[in-house]
Formats: structure tokens, C-alpha cells, sequence
């Protein structure tokens, strides 16, 4: 089978290789045939060797894809059965943060598409602890948005908990921004409101009027804070997203929340220190979260969001390419034409 893959340490080194479709080896062992499988911005850090990772290996851990086989010890699921799956293999499963049920922080995980093989290929092998089944009525087309969609329900429902008709500012529109704002609506948000650029307006902007974006603000065109507080009768947003990592976009979001507002801190800074408006936080008495990663709990509620929910997911997902156009994909996604794109097996329209 064909294969997207780290070949070695650096900036660069992806190549797409023939490689033996993988065998089921241990008793809770499922092969899993993909049929969607997104690319992530640990993607694009990977590729800048930005991101750890063990090369050589198989990129790609958001997907949806069919039970191939089974493992002798596997008793929930069945070829044919409908998948996706949690990246958090390889625990160690002794640590404290182990021991306190929050896997997804253990610091000797090795998790698919940089620590172990992934999904940018024809077939990958889970383990049945991680596997949670597609509901019916959900396309696996909309199913590979699930891990991006169980990361905000973790950062924005569990860690945000987000309050009955709370006015919602996320910044950043991305397909983390935009899971974000829908995640809010599906945990009882009266009002959205995102808030990006220039470089939003093309394609991300229009997907968020698709997904039933109450306020789109272009920060960049008018001063957002000025209409956040407009809009809350100068009180200013219950709770910020902040899913840009930009320093301006955590400071917009320090800007826009009311006095005792919450800030859910998503997006990941491109260097280690940013200049923060810590008195005002202090002054406004702010609770801030920080977040990292989906928890256990947040899959199966991921899932029934997707199940239920009146938003049209698909706006998030831009292209479907195969992954022998992945230099096209990527640079796609560097020059914000794309939001969410997917490989698929086989050739794909680009």
C-alpha cells in the first residue's frame, strides 16, 4: 500500500512509499481500513520538524475508516463495523497524570502519525481500547472531523463548560475555531462570534456562516473588541476561545471577556513567550483554562454532537486529495485556501 511518511529528522524529509499492509499481531490488535483521513496543523509542524516524531513513520491520526480484522481478544467490534479512534496509544499507564485517567497527557504516549504508524495510508492497526463507533446517520466523510471535534468538546465543554445562552467569542477561524463555535451552540452558547483576518474572508469566513455563526468579525477591518462589547451591551463575551495562538488574538481575547469571563486557552503559539496583558487579566479577575489534546470522555460526546447537531459540518472540510498530492494540500493550507483537508484512498479530485 501507499504511505505518507517522516523518512527522517529535519525540516522536509515527507515521501509517499510503498509499504506492507499491516498485520494484526496482538490479541486487541484491529486493522482498520481508512476511508478518510485529515490533515492537522501537528501535521504541518511535523513537516517543519517542529513537532517530536520517529521517523520513519506513517503520518496521520484524524480518520474514519471499516474494521478489516480483529485481533483473537477483541470482543466489541467486527469487520464491517464503522470506526474512528483516540490517538492516545502507547500510555505508560504508571505515571500520576496516568494514574488520574488523563492518558492523553502522559508524556511516554506515542501516539499514530508521528509516534507510531498512522493513517495517511490504505490501512493502520488500533488497539480496541481506543475505537469508538460512528453513529448511524453520520458519514464517514463527516466522521474524520471527529478528533478535531473531541479536542474542542474536551477545551471548550468539559475544561470551558460553557453556560446556558453564553455569548461566545472564539478568535481564530480555522477548523479548530470553527469546531470551537460549534461545540459552544451544541453545549447551550445563545451567541457566537468569530473573529479572524484578512486572510479568513476567502474560505473560512463563508464556512462559518454555513455552521450557523451568530457575528463574523474581521479583525483586521474593524476593531472587534469595540463590537464584541456593542453586541453585550458593553459587557463584553462570557467566554474566549482563544484558537488563533497569535499574541494579538490572545490579547483580543483578554479584551473582549467580561469582568469574572473565561478564557479557554486552544491554539499553540509559534514560539515559547508572548507578551500578555497579565494586569488586565488580574483586573478582570479571569478564569483562564489551558488545554491539551482530547480526554476519554470528550469522543463519545464529540460523536453525539455530530450526530445531532443542525450545523452542516462539511463546511469544514474544503478538498479531498489523495495523498499523493500532499505538497499541493499543504501548500493549500500555508496559503489559507483550505480549511480542513482530507486524503483518501484511491485517486481524488484536487
Amino acid at each position: 500500500m501507499k504511505a505518507l511518511m517522516k523518512v527522517a529528522k529535519g525540516p522536509g524529509h515527507f515521501e509517499v512509499r510503498d509499504i506492507p499492509v499491516p498485520e494484526v499481531r496482538k490479541p486487541d490488535d484491529v486493522l482498520i481500513r481508512v476511508r478518510y483521513a485529515g490533515i492537522c496543523g501537528t501535521d504541518v509542524h511535523i513537516y517543519h520538524d517542529a513537532f517530536q516524531n520517529y521517523p520513519p513513520v506513517v503520518l496521520g491520526h484524524e480518520f474514519s475508516g471499516v474494521v478489516e480484522a480483529v485481533g483473537d481478544g477483541v470482543t466489541g467490534f467486527k469487520p464491517g463495523d464503522r470506526v474512528v479512534a483516540e490517538p492516545h496509544t502507547r500510555f505508560c499507564g504508571k505515571c500520576d497524570v496516568c494514574r488520574a485517567g488523563k492518558i492523553q497527557l502522559c508524556r511516554q504516549k506515542r501516539s499514530p502519525g508521528w509516534g507510531i504508524d498512522g493513517a495517511f495510508a490504505d490501512y493502520l492497526v488500533m488497539p480496541e481500547l481506543f475505537l469508538h463507533r460512528i453513529p448511524d446517520g453520520v458519514s464517514d466523510r463527516i466522521a474524520a472531523l471527529a478528533e478535531p471535534l473531541a479536542i474542542v468538546t474536551h477545551e471548550v465543554l468539559e475544561r470551558g463548560i460553557v453556560e446556558p445562552q453564553d455569548t461566545v467569542a472564539v478568535i481564530g477561524a480555522g477548523p479548530i475555531g470553527l469546531l470551537a463555535a460549534v461545540a459552544a451552540k451544541a453545549g447551550g452558547a445563545g451567541r457566537t462570534i468569530v473573529i479572524g483576518t484578512d486572510a479568513d474572508e476567502a474560505v473560512r469566513f463563508p464556512a462559518a456562516r454555513k455552521l450557523g455563526v451568530d457575528f463574523i468579525l474581521n479583525g483586521q477591518r474593524v476593531d472587534a473588541v469595540a463590537e464584541v462589547l456593542s453586541l453585550t451591551g458593553g459587557k463584553g463575551a462570557d467566554m474566549a476561545v482563544e484558537a488563533s495562538g497569535s499574541e494579538g488574538g490572545i490579547n483580543t481575547a483578554i479584551d473582549v471577556l467580561r469582568v469574572c469571563g473565561r478564557l479557554t486557552a486552544v491554539g499553540m503559539p509559534g514560539k515559547d513567550r508572548v507578551a500578555v496583558q497579565w494586569l488586565k487579566m488580574i483586573q478582570k479577575v479571569l478564569d483562564v483554562k489551558f488545554n491539551l489534546s482530547s480526554s476519554v470522555s470528550s469522543w463519545e460526546r464529540a460523536l453525539g454532537i455530530m450526530a445531532t447537531t443542525a450545523a452542516d459540518l462539511s463546511a469544514v472540510i474544503s478538498h479531498e486529495m489523495h495523498i499523493e498530492d500532499w505538497e499541493l494540500a499543504f501548500e493549500r493550507i500555508a496559503r489559507g485556501e483550505a480549511i480542513k483537508v482530507l486524503f483518501v484512498p484511491g485517486r481524488a479530485k484536487s
